[in-house]
């Protein structure tokens, strides 16, 4: 079975209650559709997480659309973990054709876990891509999961709020979480040359 991201994407923005009524068509299994989706997304990055997290909280609510996401997304970074560390040549020739990776090799050969951290945190950064980067160094499995997962749950709660928000139709609660996230990742991008120097000359001391 194969999944038209472009084609769920559109259906979602234009008629967001045909998802929900896919997934409750799963009766009792609906939510384990949805963390296979999200752990699938994660591992074969055909959209931007952010997306599936704001649907998450669309089809559940804030609560369980959250738990579900970071579910899928641990799941899912944890494959892409594995897959990276086991295939490790063929990951590291298409990493290093990036400029946010090459930084980044620098950052973690200095033990710079903490820069690792930061691109979690904010929005934006290709978190999905991030996952095999990470497995290419060897760093034990259980600190990368706190790192990621540690990372991950500020974003992923911030979209399931406002993927509820939608659904119950809470225009306050939405425009204030979503003003709050367009902040926050305009903030980033306006400082990204300085947070990127910051890193690098203190990811030694930041390990």
């Amino acid at each position: 079975m194969t999944f038209d991201w472009q084609k769920i994407v559109e259906i979602f923005w234009q008629r967001p209650e045909v998802i929900r009524q896919i997934v409750e068509s799963y009766g009792p299994y609906g939510p384990l559709a949805f963390v296979f989706l999200q752990a699938l997304q994660v591992v074969v990055a055909p959209l931007p997480g952010e997306v599936t997290g704001f649907v998450a909280g669309y089809l559940f609510g804030a609560f369980w659309g959250f738990i579900y996401a970071m579910i899928g997304i641990t799941i899912g970074a944890s494959l892409a973990f594995f897959l990276a560390r086991h295939f490790r040549r063929f990951f590291a020739r298409r990493l290093s054709r990036s400029e946010h990776f090459r930084r980044l090799e620098i950052f973690m050969r200095r033990r710079g876990l903490f820069a690792v951290f930061i691109c979690y945190l904010f929005p934006g950064f290709p978190k999905d891509y991030l996952n095999y980067f990470v497995g290419l160094f060897p760093i034990p499995f259980k600190v990368f999961l706190v790192i990621m997962i540690v990372g991950r749950i500020p974003g992923t709660l911030a979209l399931a709020l406002q993927g509820a928000s939608l659904y119950e139709k809470n225009w306050t609660m939405l425009a204030i979480i979503g003003g709050l996230s367009l902040l926050l990742l305009g903030l980033f991008y306006w400082k990204r040359k300085e947070i990127y120097e910051y890193l690098d000359k203190n990811a030694h001391s930041l390990s």
